[in-house]
């Protein structure tokens, strides 16, 4: 760093105490503990929280977007751990918690009508079955409430009063995070349910539930996590998910077979675009497979309609890909099947079997086992997760880490040469003393923040132009469902 000599002896003192402040962040030893798996991550991580800590000082923490710091922040969380998370996405409803319990193998998540998932669910192996809770903080409660107030969310204001939820808000925010041991899939099935069930009043306050699973088939460091819905009516609950997407290494956006409307388009191109346009780890799943009049023809044309729109530029960018990665399943059909001879004649499930059995024009369930089974497209989807995310999981989560790194670093690049410049226009005023110096960085703090409100204008123009595209997709709905017709 070069000495600059002052003619104001104050000016001149408070530069050369900022620049021992700075020098002693640089030659700080951070602690690296965190970033030991590997040894290119600890490479990069040290020296990004490095940077991220000089950033963050008095003066500095004034020119830098608070959009940086979040992507600092993200590529921080990325290298803290050898974990790889697999998200599942999409709407409310869209099928997402009885994918995961298919492939998983047990009902662990509520699949009831009302949306049950309101806060981010992990599922990993564990050495016992527990489940860990943690909890929103009182000011990130505040702004979910606040966001909840704003968008009007109805349902969750009469509900929430309902359930008198308030009464408990005190006894649950800010708290530690809660660990709970469980001898038996019994127990951690209504544990789960304790903390997510839109019946219980304590799940408002709950940020995140993390199960641990003696027999999970994943490795260890690998991470199933379920969402909240992308049209959560509260949008800070949907803005969860919408960062989540950019830290997750791989995601399957669940997407109703019978639904590709403006809607489930919008929440495709959004997914997309959270991940960077970095279409390799998307999955799209054409969930609920069951549900279309006659499945497997119905399907046949519904992909020829929605394969046009997933090559665009906005998705894929290819026809192979899009061909590759649109996987079309039936979870609760799946689950069905491996439970089928447990399920007395005359319950809810065995009608539900049934109905879906006259649908594929089955009677004999025995004869056409494999048949269903295949149909259900279940074990094709672990096998691609197996084989082309789970069988390189380090490889790929490096190489996203260093994709990340790079995109941090191109950032960087520019604030700090924006920075250099405006420190050189400060020092040459230096010489007109203290006022003219507030004045300059006044200037520029002016200029910071009507480019961080340009900002704001461009992600709202960028969104209304989102919600125009899926308007226009609209058009696509009566052509599609009527081919369930």
């Amino acid at each position: 760093m070069a000495d600059f000599k002052f003619n104001d002896e104050i000016l001149q003192k408070k530069y050369d105490l900022k620049v021992q402040e700075l020098k002693k962040i640089a030659d700080e030893k951070i602690d690296d503990t965190a970033y030991l798996w590997d040894e290119t991550v600890k490479r990069y991580a040290t020296s990004m929280e490095r940077v991220k800590r000089i950033l963050e000082t008095e003066g500095m923490n004034e020119q830098v977007t608070s959009n940086l710091i979040k992507h600092m922040s993200v590529f921080l969380k990325k290298c803290s751990n050898a974990e790889f998370h697999i998200a599942l996405v999409g709407a409310i409803k869209a099928g997402k918690s009885t994918l995961i319990n298919a492939l998983l193998g047990y009902e662990y998540a509520s699949t009831k009508v009302t949306p049950e998932t309101a806060a981010l669910t992990k599922f990993r192996r564990g050495d016992r079955n527990y489940v860990k809770v943690s909890f929103y903080r009182k000011n990130e409660w505040a702004i979910l409430y606040q966001s909840a107030v704003d968008s009007k969310a109805t349902v969750f204001l009469e509900e929430y009063s309902a359930l008198q939820a308030d009464r408990e808000k005190d006894k649950w925010l800010g708290n530690t995070d809660q660990m709970f041991d469980c001898e038996d899939t019994e127990k951690l099935v209504k544990e789960i349910e304790r903390w997510t069930s839109s019946k219980s009043a304590c799940h408002y306050f709950v940020k995140e539930v993390e199960v641990g699973l003696k027999d999970f088939e994943l490795p260890d460091g690998v991470v199933l996590v379920d969402t909240p819905g992308l049209d959560d009516v509260v949008e800070y609950r949907s803005n969860i998910t919408r960062e989540y997407i950019d830290r997750a290494n791989a995601v399957l956006v669940c997407v109703k077979s019978d639904s590709l409307t403006g809607q489930e388009m919008a929440t495709i191109y959004s997914v997309f675009s959270n991940t960077r346009y970095n279409p390799e780890k998307v999955y799209i799943i054409a969930t609920q497979l069951d549900t279309l009049n006659r499945p497997s023809e119905n399907w046949k044309e519904q992909q020829k309609e929605w394969l046009k729109y997933l090559k665009g530029a906005g998705a894929y960018g290819s026809l192979e890909l899009a061909k590759r990665n649109l996987i079309p399943v039936s979870a609760y059909l799946y689950t069905l099947l491996k439970e089928y001879n447990t399920y007395d004649e005359n319950s809810d499930k065995m009608f539900d079997l049934e109905s879906i059995l006259l649908k594929l024009r089955i009677r004999n369930i025995n004869e056409h086992f494999q048949e269903l089974l295949d149909f259900t497209n279940i074990d094709l989807l672990k096998t691609k997760i197996n084989r082309e995310i789970v069988s390189n999981y380090k490889k790929l989560l490096i190489a996203d880490i260093a994709d990340a790194f790079t995109t941090c670093r191109e950032e960087l690049r520019e604030t700090l040469g924006n920075i250099k410049n405006n420190q050189k226009e400060i020092i040459q005023t230096s010489k007109g003393g203290i006022k003219e110096i507030k004045k300059k960085q006044a200037e520029y703090a002016k200029k910071y923040q009507e480019a961080e409100e340009d900002k704001k204008e461009m992600d709202a123009l960028l969104k209304s132009l989102q919600i125009a595209t899926s308007k226009r997709a609209d058009d696509l709905e009566k052509a599609i469902k009527g081919l369930n017709r």
